[in-house]
């Protein structure tokens, strides 16, 4: 079956697919970002890394903004977003209709899979196409079907997920993510809630799309799947970018020596 989705071609001159400048976000008094600046260049695999607590998933979650910046700009699939500010510059709303296309084009993959019990495999992958993306059920269950054996889930398009292990589960998330056909993918530690030998299994689908030229977003404490798949590392520290770059400049970084090991 023929989808929609073009890897896109890795050039210089294209504008990038996430353009965040000076994002802070606060939880009370919890400064958890403190003016970060990223950009992710479309058909790269950008990793975030870190420890517990520095705040990578919250800067991941203002990517599709599950949370909202407290300050800052954020331009995301050729789009500035458009907050509603206060008189003293304090972010304070978003518009609604530009928030429906972003989440057309920007999936996550969560860490707990997030699947809905009462809904079968296929049932889960084809909702958000059909709710979202206004598609017919025949031609969402045909996108469905395409990324569920893209994932090796075909077979189980029919169980539900208390039925599945937690990779499989993982596995049926990613196609369900897929099936938006989003410019880009957004991974938070998607390997975390795994048991050892279902780790693998999700990462090989991830290496496959990354192989795509597709653009993701991964925050992960896999550091040798980091090394492996990503053209940008970003070491995230107390809320700020310690370091960023290719991945071996980061891990020779002395700045990220007591987060990850050097190269061996």
């Amino acid at each position: 079956m023929t989808t929609a989705f073009e890897p896109s071609p890795r050039s210089e001159a294209a504008a990038p697919a996430v353009a965040a400048h000076h994002l802070i976000k606060h939880f009370g008094d919890l400064e958890v970002l403190k003016g970060v600046s990223l950009e992710v260049e479309e058909g790269t695999v950008t990793s975030i890394i870190g420890s517990s607590g520095s705040g990578k998933s919250t800067l991941l979650r203002c990517m599709n903004l599950l949370e909202r910046p407290d300050r800052g700009e954020l331009a995301i699939a050729d789009e500035a977003i458009r907050f509603t500010r206060n008189p003293q510059g304090g972010i304070v709303g978003l518009d609604r209709r530009q928030l429906q296309r972003l989440r057309a084009k920007v999936t996550m993959v969560f860490q707990q899979f997030n699947l809905w019990p009462h809904l079968s495999v296929l049932g889960n992958v084809i909702e958000a196409p059909m709710r979202v993306k206004g598609l017919s059920r025949r031609r969402a269950t045909a996108i469905g079907e395409h990324y569920l054996e893209r994932v090796g889930m075909a077979d189980r398009r029919d169980a539900y997920p208390a039925f599945l292990s937690g990779g499989q589960q993982q596995r049926v998330a990613i196609a369900r993510a897929l099936a938006m056909e989003p410019r880009l993918l957004l991974f938070d530690e998607p390997t975390s809630a795994l048991d050892p030998e279902r780790v693998n299994e999700v990462l090989g689908v991830i290496r496959d799309l990354a192989d795509e030229g597709r653009t993701m977003l991964l925050v992960t404490h896999e550091m040798h799947f980091a090394r492996e798949v990503s053209d940008q590392l970003v070491y995230l520290d107390q809320g700020r970018i310690a370091a960023s770059g290719s991945p071996q400049d980061v891990f020779d970084d002395p700045r990220c020596r007591r987060f990850v090991a050097p190269a061996a």
